[in-house]
């Protein structure tokens, strides 16, 4: 594994066992400035982790690509408050 491939790994890791909104945000934010560097700062947080779903967990089917692009940003981004954490 390259050096690269491996950093990506590990704030990828730190995203997935992240246990604060806060801290999944900032792992969040790492990792999307590992994969897409400068391009990150064009775009809102939502749409560079979906950019970034598409590089390190590409699918063939547009429905599961869509999918997993969701599953990871409800990763990176909690809910706000205990009302939708109980829903």
């Amino acid at each position: 594994m390259t050096r690269a491939a491996q950093q990506i790994q590990d704030r990828y890791d730190a995203l997935m066992f992240a246990k604060t909104q806060d801290s999944a945000r900032t792992h969040a934010a790492e990792l999307v400035q590992l994969v897409l560097g400068e391009r990150a700062s064009e775009l809102s947080l939502q749409e560079a982790l979906r950019e970034t779903c598409r590089v390190i967990r590409p699918s063939a089917d547009p429905r599961e690509q869509v999918r997993y692009e969701n599953e990871f940003i409800e990763l990176a981004i909690w809910p706000q408050n205990s009302h939708s954490i109980a829903a």
